[in-house]
């Protein structure tokens, strides 16, 4: 994976940004790839392991869950969530170029990764070869930064920081490039996947105030706390203020603060 879009820094506030989305939006991603008990299930870009746990929880002990990802420190934290389960394993594996046995799964989760990846096609060539006949894939990704939870801090840190502002431009065409149905759908046929089905879902994230929802990133939490920790502290105040009225919207200060998180799901059959 390009380190342009790693997100190996910031692991252990990962459940704190990334994964408040990730474990709302999981159920339904669970649902596209049609996991029975008994399966055996690989997570790419497992993340700290939340869609891998809810796999675990419908394969049961008869089933068996790969969680993978390409950054080990990640991995780490997985372990930690998954310690109870004794049926599961940890891989190492860019999720572009898997090195895993062919007709090896039943079923491939990647929740809230494959628009990470430079190459997507690529990635969805290696899962389709690794997916025995007949298994399904299931993805979730991305649509706008205005609805994704973190996705407007860096919008408005390139505003005000001009050192970022092409780092940034060229993350949010990347990021954000799958959040059409057609652009989602069309690499999954490109690389032979059928019945390829896509689900656009919108859940509304609350948060008592603006303060609670940007401490944690304000404390280093996930790759973008650490890139806000860095900047100096007069663009820090400034990115916060500004971010501020963005998600307060005109209302009083101090209020509560709503961000309507939109999730497409892509999933085929091999």
């Amino acid at each position: 994976m390009s380190q342009q879009f790693s997100y190996d820094q910031g692991v252990s506030g990962f459940d704190q940004t990334f994964g408040l989305p990730m474990r709302q939006f999981v159920p339904t991603l669970l649902r596209l790839a049609r996991l029975a008990p008994g399966q055996r299930v690989l997570d790419v870009a497992t993340g700290s392991g939340i869609a891998a746990e809810a796999a675990l929880n419908i394969v049961g002990l008869s089933g068996h869950v790969t969680a993978a990802d390409i950054e080990p420190s990640m991995l780490d934290e997985a372990r930690k969530r998954l310690i109870p389960y004794p049926n599961v394993s940890f891989a190492v594996e860019d999720g572009q170029a898997l090195t895993l046995p062919g007709a090896s799964f039943d079923a491939i989760l990647c929740s809230m990764a494959l628009h990470i990846f430079p190459d997507r096609v690529r990635a969805l060539s290696g899962f389709h070869r690794v997916l025995r006949e007949g298994g399904r894939v299931a993805v979730s990704v991305n649509t706008t930064p205005e609805h994704s939870l973190t996705g407007r801090l860096r919008t408005v840190v390139a505003r005000h920081v001009p050192s970022k502002k092409v780092e940034i431009s060229a993350w949010l065409a990347h990021m954000f490039s799958l959040g059409d149905p057609d652009r989602l759908r069309r690499p999954f046929e490109t690389v032979g996947f059928r019945d390829v089905e896509t689900v656009r879902e919108t859940r509304r994230f609350s948060f008592p105030s603006f303060d609670a929802y940007f401490d944690p990133i304000a404390e280093g939490a996930g790759p973008w706390g650490v890139e806000y920790a860095s900047l100096p502290a007069d663009a820090r105040e400034r990115v916060r203020e500004d971010l501020r009225r963005e998600l307060e919207g005109g209302g009083a200060s101090g209020g509560p603060v709503e961000i309507d998180v939109d999730i497409l799901f892509a999933s085929g059959r091999k």
